[in-house]
């Protein structure tokens, strides 16, 4: 009887064993089925976009670099080319012109050229435009700017250099400044233009004391402007709003990423740079990186405002080119940047 018993114990055990291995077995030959299923079938197509940017490649960009080389927009179904601006075409000119679909431009500039542009993202936030004078060549206040023979940028910043002096009644002699600060190292001018992130630092590079130059920072004066922005055409946006929307959230992941991995995003700029047949330094990249990002994460805002214009920052800057007669009419604000909420702050 006994042994019966345990008969048929091991005839139920090889049975349910049997169940078991058949149920594994149906299991793997669906997942084999809907595998080849899913492999049969053509990918979705990822949308090809041109992004121009402001200039050569630089820790300026490093968000849209890791968004691109850490798949962001890729796995967003973006197909995104990066193009660079220089000397000879401005990433303004390339998305006036179809060549870029979205470019980053400045807000006083893109506000010049409204109702044909829409933001959107507002990247850099907090402003580093500056103005740098030699002191031995008088410059040591506002008024001593006046009649000097100084320098700045033609486009979108002059914008701002306009508002400065019509501001503060200064009539300096103004000649056009290039891509670097070579001209004002060499005292050939009084004072040039500059970035925090960028020119200023590279005067320390080049040996010069602190002590031995005036700035003067344009969001000391009511001119700190937001700056970098993502822009596209209006009709573009209205055409493509949830691609728009899908290169937003990628290029911040980008920032975001730059942020926590910098040394990372420091080799990704200099295999940028080095790609590009650009000399390269990594201690001034990593200060322009790190001040970039502050400008974007900016300290003491909140998460919420990282990436957005505020309608009073909208207001302020449309109001001060207004001022300046630099504007006619201010954009309506829903229609300037569609994706933002009408915040007050």
């Amino acid at each position: 009887m006994m042994f019966f018993c345990r008969s048929l114990m091991i005839f139920d055990r090889a049975r349910r064993w049997a169940s078991t291995l058949a149920g594994l077995s149906l299991f793997l030959c669906l997942s084999l089925a809907i595998t080849a299923s899913v492999a049969a079938e053509p990918s979705e197509p990822r949308s090809p976009l041109n992004l121009a940017l402001q200039w050569k490649p630089q820790s300026q960009f490093a968000g849209f670099y890791l968004a691109r080389d850490k798949g962001f927009y890729r796995d967003a179904g973006l197909d995104v080319t990066l193009l660079h601006g220089d000397s000879r075409r401005s990433a303004l000119s390339m998305l006036e012109d179809g060549q870029a679909d979205l470019a980053t431009v400045s807000l006083v500039d893109a506000l010049a050229k409204a109702p044909n542009f829409g933001l959107v993202m507002q990247l850099v936030r907090r402003s580093n435009l500056m103005l740098i004078g030699w002191k031995e060549k008088g410059i040591t206040d506002l008024a001593s700017i006046d009649k000097q023979r100084i320098s700045y940028w033609e486009g979108g910043y002059s914008l701002t250099f306009e508002m400065f002096f019509t501001r503060n009644g200064i009539h300096p002699q103004v000649i056009p400044q290039s891509y670097s600060i070579n001209l004002f190292l060499q005292r050939g001018v009084a004072a040039c233009a500059a970035m925090e992130y960028n020119e200023y630092h590279l005067l320390a590079q080049a040996g010069i004391n602190p002590d031995q130059v005036t700035t003067f920072l344009m969001r000391d004066y009511g001119l700190g402007f937001p700056e970098d922005g993502l822009y596209a055409k209006t009709d573009w946006i209205d055409r493509h709003a949830k691609t728009a929307l899908a290169v937003r959230r990628a290029t911040l992941a980008g920032w975001e990423y730059a942020r926590d991995h910098p040394e990372e995003a420091l080799d990704i700029v200099l295999a940028e740079a080095r790609r590009a047949k650009l000399p390269s330094n990594r201690s001034h990249e990593r200060w322009m990186l790190r001040h970039i990002v502050d400008s974007i994460f900016v300290p003491d805002e909140s998460a919420e405002q990282v990436g957005t214009l505020s309608l009073s920052e909208f207001q302020a800057s449309a109001q001060a080119l207004r001022n300046a007669g630099l504007l006619k009419k201010t954009p309506v604000f829903s229609r300037f940047a569609p994706f933002e909420k009408e915040r007050a702050q």
